[in-house]
């Protein structure tokens, strides 16, 4: 049988190529060409031009010419160039884009009250499976991270301030199953948790204070110097050591308590149940990070380090000095100049930095730390610590709830306030804002109502991390029908989640603090707000200034004030490459603010547009910068485009003192986030 090509027969004229084999002509053709080389076969001039489906043999006559051969050498050469320009563009890209930011950043930081929360079992406390109900609110309202008060194992004379065991649940609030499943829940919705630490003082009815006040204890000798002894002046419970003052003068006499056990004193900055730990012992600084590693292995991602300036004191136990001889010693009336913020802190402060950073490497993973510390902003900033040592993430700022009441917060004011801070904090770190928490009057109730929703939006447009005391977003007020010793307790109140019986706290229970009646009486719930069809509601005004704030122009951009006078405040944040946001709040409740900005600032266009209003909402109308106006008690967000990046106010040569940035980002033609 014989079986000639044809495939290019018409193109010019071939010898054709034939075999004869068997039956399968086009199997014994194949079976040929692999036995022996083609052109030794059968000769060049009998070899086929390429046809569709041509034997290997032929293929690989054809692929070695040089013409071939070239092109797929510049085709390879161009491939693995390609690869290169890729990677090497690859690496550009993450050399020159920014850090992805943390959490704490990212997210508004919500403080807890756990007993106040929400009630899960019906006891009158609240609890840990309550919160653990309650995170799809936390997440409706668009906030990840979390911060508790106390929950470990206390007395409750501080409401768990003095903790009897730092490695264990109080049973008020669950178990440390209960707290293992908040953490793991938590982490399944990407939601992270901040616990309360408590390193200056433990509960009187802590294991180590039994073993430290009395001799006779087995481990009297491990545990003896745990805490601050010193010998009586005159060897009897009245010779005081010195005038040192606890923290709650008001119901202490001293910041000294005598021990019979001992027949000595021990130091407490606060209640006498609440002794302060010796951390000048390396066992006693030992113990707090083997604390604090305990819980990083549970999967705790922070701590908010209480009374960080109280931690130690000077040794050689001199008076303080007093502010008026002539008025009885108090806290208030002595100055702490051998009592808090000793040398010797910030060392012990960044040694905890260190084990945290260490809990921190996996990827993903950040242990974040902040400090408590109320004194003058120079004093507290440092505990950011410096550019060779870190310290806190973020040393707590209260400049805001310092500023007083309503009538204290004027547009000047409220510049100097956060210039004061921006100015003082160290170059690069990331600043904070709080107007409320435990241990003060509520925003509602020392501001009112409509300089409240100013406080939130400014805390949540300006640069930096805000935080929010439960209830702040529902416009809680203080409850001064509270009657209880502790004088904080009007501000820590139940939750108000509906207008049911106690709030929907709890159900058929007392509840620990007296509910607040304005869950019913003003319509004061999380239900009702949230049902309500009116932008500018309280809840509604935190939602929206929440996802406004994940803009990146707020999370990254420069913040820099602009202009403020008694009556208003005028601040832009800034990025190069997208839309500028002009922030306006007019403090003065009876007055229409305006202002020619064009005037002022040049390099301003001739008009933004509209984009939110506290008393309005959202609007896209078209605002002349020539004449802006905010009516009283009015905060409104503009956006804008300037000119080029050489219109910015940060490159004002008259704005270098007031504009500030943790760390310079534009964001290129590409839309890609880089460094600048």
């Amino acid at each position: 049988m014989s079986v000639e090509n044809r495939a290019y027969e018409n193109d010019v004229p071939v010898t054709s190529f034939s075999t004869t084999v068997g039956d399968d002509p086009y199997e014994e053709v194949q079976l040929g060409f692999e036995k022996a080389d083609v052109e030794s076969s059968v000769g060049s001039s009998q070899i086929p031009k390429p046809y569709a489906g041509m034997p290997k043999e032929i293929l690989l006559h054809y692929s070695r010419r040089r013409h071939f051969v070239w092109a797929r050498n510049i085709l390879t050469g161009a491939v693995i160039l390609t690869i290169l320009i890729l990677f090497s563009m690859v690496i550009a890209l993450i050399a020159v884009s920014p850090a992805c930011q943390y959490y704490w950043q990212t997210s508004p930081i919500y403080q807890v009250y756990p007993k106040s929360f929400r009630d899960s079992d019906n006891d009158g406390t609240g609890d840990l499976k309550g919160i653990q109900g309650k995170l799809d609110y936390f997440e409706n309202l668009g906030v990840t991270t979390i911060w508790l008060n106390p929950v470990y194992k206390s007395p409750q004379k501080d409401n768990g301030y003095d903790i009897e065991d730092y490695r264990d649940i109080d049973p008020l609030f669950g178990t440390l199953q209960d707290m293992e499943d908040l953490i793991n829940e938590m982490h399944n919705r990407g939601m992270k948790i901040i616990m309360d630490f408590v390193p200056n003082h433990s509960s009187d009815q802590h294991q180590w204070f039994n073993a430290s006040s009395n001799p006779s204890h087995p481990d009297h000798e491990t545990f003896k110097d745990y805490y601050i002894w010193v010998n009586s002046t005159n060897g009897t419970s009245a010779g005081t050591p010195n005038n040192w003052q606890s923290v709650f003068s008001d119901v202490e006499t001293s910041a000294w308590e005598w021990n019979e056990n001992r027949q000595q004193f021990y130091y407490h900055a606060f209640y006498k149940e609440q002794p302060d730990l010796n951390l000048r012992n390396p066992a006693v600084q030992q113990e707090l990070k083997d604390i604090f590693s305990y819980w990083v292995d549970l999967g705790v991602d922070g701590f908010r380090c209480d009374a960080v300036g109280f931690i130690l004191e000077a040794t050689h136990l001199r008076d303080n000095p007093v502010v008026d001889p002539t008025k009885p010693l108090s806290y208030e009336n002595v100055y702490p100049d051998y009592t808090e913020n000793q040398m010797g802190i910030h060392d012990i402060v960044a040694d905890w930095k260190v084990l945290l950073k260490k809990g921190s490497s996996e990827p993903g993973v950040y242990r974040f730390m902040e400090t408590e510390v109320y004194d003058d902003v120079d004093v507290v900033t440092r505990y950011y610590g410096t550019e060779i040592v870190q310290e806190a993430d973020l040393a707590m700022n209260f400049l805001f709830i310092d500023l007083g009441s309503g009538s204290q917060w004027t547009g000047t004011s409220v510049e100097s306030t956060v210039l004061s801070w921006m100015r003082n904090m160290p170059s690069g770190r990331w600043p904070n804002w709080v107007i409320g928490n435990h241990d003060n009057s509520r925003v509602v109730t020392r501001l009112g109502e409509q300089k409240a929703k100013l406080a939130a939006v400014l805390t949540l447009t300006l640069s930096g991390t805000p935080g929010i005391y439960y209830g702040e977003e529902i416009g809680m007020i203080n409850n001064l029908n509270v009657s209880d010793s502790d004088f904080r307790n009007p501000e820590r109140t139940p939750m108000q989640w509906s207008a049911e019986v106690n709030a929907g706290f709890c159900s058929n229970c007392t509840p620990w603090l007296d509910v607040s009646d304005t869950h019913e009486t003003a319509g004061l719930n999380v239900e009702d707000l949230s049902n309500a069809n009116d932008q500018t509601s309280m809840l509604n005004l935190y939602k929206y200034l929440i996802q406004l704030r994940s803009d990146v122009t707020f999370l990254r951009g420069t913040l820099c004030m602009l202009y403020a006078t008694d009556q208003m405040i005028a601040f832009v944040r800034e990025m190069p490459g997208t839309e500028s946001k002009l922030v306006l709040i007019n403090f003065d409740l009876n007055k229409q603010a305006r202002i020619n900005l064009r005037d002022l600032f040049p390099n301003l266009p001739v008009s933004g547009s509209f984009v939110f209003s506290s008393l309005t909402g959202q609007s896209g109308e078209q605002v002349m910068f020539d004449s802006v106006d905010a009516e009283p008690g009015e905060a409104k967000v503009v956006q804008f485009k300037v000119g080029g990046n050489a219109n910015l106010f940060n490159k004002q040569s008259n704005m270098a003192d007031r504009c500030f940035t943790a760390k310079k980002v534009c964001v290129n033609v590409l839309g890609l986030l880089e460094v600048c």
